[in-house]
């Protein structure tokens, strides 16, 4: 009897505690934000095409360093450093879209253009003998990128997508440095009869939303500097004015005025006959430059009173405008609280009511099933209770 007893009522608190747990399951409150989550395809699209980014400029960077410190020709070094300014400015126009899909198309694409331009196209000598540095980085580069795209996709979307970058590469070859891309998701929709429309559905959760966000900062605070950097080399390389001009320039300005003044010294009589002179011709130019700078600041006073006016009157009107927009918002930001506020309350309200219903049923199952289990048994069998 007793271990029958034990067992119903170990049976009956297992139940109970079991609906207790589904209860605050059923309870639990859902916040979604209203967008749709990035698939896990994508998300690996978007982690490992900006993998390759960082890879890309640090490669680049390498090879092109390696031709400057070789390479004694300043035509060399000025194509080695527009080699890593326009070709990491590329990838990161590539690589940072917003469809994942799009960003590793963009960037297969251009490491392909900059690849043909070194090994096939109008930059296949311009480095000379170092001209290998660039076209091993280049072709490995977008071997790089060719395995990392048969890794991320499907065989049929692969082979898709490899024919399609090799003939588009091929049609838009790069025919300067600057390496100006040709953004190419859209004929990508198109050769798959894709409407644009239904291309990118969705820009991600929030949270992943503000890792892309994250990922642009950092990108640009690691790189921009280092583009600035190579600019002002190039542009300092460059200019015409160097050291020795500059002061080959200020020698002959030192000679010139210290021959013109001994020059004066040693002619007085002619600089005063040559001051009473000039004294002569310009006093009439003179005067006539302050009669007219008299008229036009009459005028420019004028002018300012006016002008003094209409920015009051701007001023009026906008501190009117900005004074109705901050009344509207503050309206729109007093309802949206109200709204938030009541709804807010209601779900508190059957999130408290549905807590209470379970919490009696627990306590019912809990302190009056034993006693009411008890009383039935004990009714069923009189005897041994006699």
């Amino acid at each position: 009897m007793n271990q029958k007893m034990s067992r119903l009522l170990t049976f009956f608190f297992t139940f109970s505690l079991l609906i207790f747990i589904n209860g605050c399951e059923l309870i639990s409150v859902n916040i979604d934000s209203g967008t749709t989550p990035f698939s896990q395809r994508d998300l690996n699209i978007r982690l490992l095409t900006r993998e390759f980014a960082a890879q890309y400029f640090k490669e680049t960077e390498k090879g092109a360093d390696a031709i400057i410190s070789e390479s004694k020709s300043k035509n060399q070094y000025n194509q080695a450093i527009l080699w890593k300014i326009y070709a990491i400015e590329g990838m990161q126009l590539s690589v940072f879209r917003v469809s994942p899909e799009a960003a590793l198309l963009d960037a297969w694409i251009f490491a392909n253009q900059v690849n043909q331009y070194f090994t096939e196209g109008l930059g296949q000598k311009i480095f000379g003998k170092e001209q290998y540095i660039a076209v091993d980085t280049s072709l490995f580069l977008s071997k790089k990128i060719e395995s990392l795209a048969k890794g991320l996709l499907s065989k049929n979307d692969f082979n898709k997508m490899n024919t399609f970058v090799k003939k588009f590469a091929e049609e838009h070859l790069f025919t300067e440095y600057l390496f100006t891309r040709t953004p190419a998701f859209q004929e990508w929709l198109k050769y798959q009869g894709i409407e644009e429309s239904e291309a990118v559905s969705t820009s991600g959760t929030m949270p992943e939303a503000l890792s892309d966000l994250s990922d642009r900062l950092s990108n640009i605070s690691s790189v921009s500097p280092k583009i600035l950097t190579w600019k002002a080399e190039f542009i300092a390389n460059n200019s015409a004015l160097n050291a020795d001009s500059f002061n080959a320039t200020l020698e002959g300005i030192n000679q010139a005025s210290e021959k013109f003044q001994d020059y004066v010294i040693n002619n007085p009589e002619y600089m005063r006959m040559l001051a009473v002179e000039m004294g002569e011709v310009l006093n009439p130019i003179i005067e006539n430059v302050d009669k007219q700078t008299d008229e036009k600041l009459l005028l420019l006073s004028d002018e300012r009173k006016a002008l003094e006016i209409l920015i009051e009157r701007e001023r009026i009107a906008i501190g009117l405008m900005v004074a109705v927009e901050r009344q509207n918002i503050t309206k729109g930001l007093d309802t949206i609280a109200q709204n938030v506020l009541e709804k807010a309350i209601g779900e508190l309200t059957q999130l408290i009511t549905s807590i209470l219903i379970y919490l009696i049923i627990f306590i019912i199952v809990i302190f009056f099933a034993p006693f009411a289990l008890g009383y039935f048994i004990g009714k069923r069998n009189p005897k041994k209770r006699a």
